[in-house]
């Protein structure tokens, strides 16, 4: 996959569903696959050629642990082209960092408030848009 937008934006939804299961994941690859290359995913530059190669280590290590499809970077070819992401809604929070396409939605609880997640890569508080 090149370095295009469209392989951008694959490698973003790859990362954002690693951060939506971080601990079953974690648990499911082991620490010999996981530890490195989750280091690299997190700490470092989503542009670079070894970021992207980290991303694939750990998307290939769940494929071979038993996730059919491992974290979606292979793409669905046929009617569609690309699997589609979420529907948008107008309110939720993104990654605090831009590193994946991760959306939480918001929520709010019965008394009108809404609680803030945390990444799950970063521990830092997402970012809400509207």
């Amino acid at each position: 996959m090149g370095d295009g937008a469209k392989a951008q934006r694959v490698y973003g939804d790859a990362v954002g569903y690693l951060c939506r299961n971080v601990d079953g994941l974690r648990e499911l690859i082991g620490p010999a696959l996981w530890d490195t290359p989750f280091a690299v995913v997190r700490d470092g530059d989503s542009s670079a050629d070894e970021w992207r190669h980290a991303v694939r280590a750990l998307h290939d290590a769940a494929e071979a642990a038993g996730i059919p499809g491992g974290l979606g970077l292979r793409a669905t070819m046929g009617v569609g082209d690309w699997p589609g992401g979420p529907t948008p809604r107008s309110t939720g929070w993104v990654c605090p960092m831009g590193r994946c396409s991760r959306v939480d939605l918001r929520e709010d609880r019965e008394d009108g408030a809404a609680e803030t997640p945390a990444c799950a890569l970063t521990g830092r508080r997402m970012r809400l848009v509207d």
